[in-house]
């Protein structure tokens, strides 16, 4: 599951009569230097009920706590059952290493169950080994694997397919930014793109003079592919050209790379993404201060521009790790106030949500006559399915909150592009499956 530089993360919980059973199972991955989150209990001597532990330990698996979990009880058949009626758990009992095997390589499964009565501390190791070695082989598993979700979205609140449009992104051009799929091929990625079944595609432009008009225009039209964005975050990356810079250069920079950006996106009735254009914010807090209301100050000019052209401008919150600029929803919504501007929506990213949001239902209920856009990407920045964000409580919220629009998968390239957008395609495609 995890590689020597992303060590492996389990959480373990069982009931009081798996206890001997769930301490030779911490002992062995201890001593396989794993890390262990156990949630108890530690005692034989009080007796605790089955679906509490596995309700507990199926939310921190959910939450991004660890990477999978482990749970015990008597037969396993107890916390299976519990772990399984929480959505996005798919808890396989396994009382063999074969079975261990089945369940990761087809079911992609997150929780291992184990009965104490049946597996003995001295056969554990052998499944404990298929299971933590053993990756998801997707191929022919995941349109099945993704039918598991289906049942469990609330019909009433699901999105409806005529009012979404599933995009993906793509750039002309090479870039360190990590989370484009086929960067510099671009016609191999729309014509991908139109294969696997999307309707738009975002672009990530380094310079708006990059990509001939007439050639965008011939591509799309003989891929029958819309233009659904353009992100902008490459000016910054490249060319320094940055709202936040402390260069007052950077900052004029960035206003006319993006007067550029939005008279292209206007050809195609296309958004302008303000995500890593913003950059980071240095020096002193007055410094910060300071460097804030150039870039507030520059945002208005670029609204005004977008206004006289009918184009729409996307904020987006980018996690700490990236800017300090602009995290979370909240101060989005507070920029874009500031800016005064009804152009300025917000463009919520499932990646960057999952690390700065403590609730993001919540986040998107709140957000919602501001939500313009929406990023898919799983907590890994894989396709999502490839790893353990929650989409079903997305894909209910936006459905009660009757968001209409893109839908675009911003993901890295892993395992390769195609395969990569391969997932994409198949996972939006499963969610309006019958």
């Amino acid at each position: 599951m995890k590689t020597p530089e992303n060590p492996l993360k389990i959480i373990i919980a069982s009931d009081h009569v798996a206890l001997t059973l769930k301490t030779a199972v911490v002992d062995y991955l201890h001593n396989c230097n794993i890390e262990v989150v156990d949630l108890g209990p530690f005692s034989e001597d009080v007796s605790v009920d089955y679906p509490d532990y596995a309700r507990l330990l199926a939310r921190k698996v959910l939450s991004g706590a660890g990477d999978c979990g482990i749970l015990i009880c008597g037969t396993g058949l107890g916390m299976s059952i519990a772990a399984n009626k929480i959505q996005g758990i798919r808890a396989a009992l396994c009382h063999d290493s074969y079975t261990a095997h089945q369940a990761r390589a087809h079911n992609d499964a997150n929780v291992l169950c184990m009965g104490a009565w049946i597996v003995s501390p001295q056969r554990v190791g052998g499944i404990l080994d298929e299971w933590i070695k053993t990756p998801f082989e997707q191929g022919r598993h995941l349109p099945r694997l993704l039918k598991l979700e289906q049942p469990t979205i609330d019909p009433v609140s699901r999105l409806i397919r005529e009012d979404i449009r599933f995009g993906v992104s793509l750039s002309p051009n090479p870039s360190i930014f990590g989370p484009l799929l086929f960067a510099g091929q671009l016609e191999v990625g729309l014509e991908k793109a139109a294969e696997y079944g999307f309707d738009v595609v975002e672009l990530s432009l380094r310079d708006p003079l990059d990509l001939s008009a007439d050639d965008l225009r011939r591509m799309l039209s003989k891929y029958q592919l819309g233009l659904s964005a353009i992100a902008t975050g490459q000016s910054c990356l490249h060319d320094g050209m940055c709202l936040a810079s402390a260069d007052e250069s950077g900052v004029q920079g960035a206003v006319a790379r993006l007067s550029a950006y939005i008279d292209l996106a206007s050809e195609w009735g296309a958004a302008v993404i303000i995500g890593g254009i913003r950059g980071k914010f240095s020096g002193s807090d007055a410094d910060q201060a300071q460097q804030r209301q150039r870039a507030l100050n520059a945002l208005r000019v670029c609204a005004e521009k977008a206004a006289e052209k009918n184009v729409q401008l996307l904020l987006e919150p980018i996690n700490r790790y990236e800017t300090n600029f602009i995290n979370t929803a909240e101060e989005g919504l507070l920029f874009a106030d500031e800016a005064g501007h009804p152009e300025v929506k917000l463009l919520l990213d499932t990646f960057h949500m999952n690390l700065e949001e403590a609730d993001i239902p919540a986040t998107l209920k709140r957000c919602s006559s501001r939500i313009g856009y929406v990023h898919f990407a799983d907590s890994n920045r894989y396709a999502p399915g490839l790893g353990h964000f929650p989409f079903h409580q997305i894909l209910a919220v936006l459905g009660e909150i009757n968001y209409q629009g893109v839908v675009t998968a911003e993901i890295l390239p892993k395992p390769d592009d195609d395969r990569a957008m391969q997932q994409a395609g198949e996972f939006f495609k499963a969610l309006f499956t019958v």
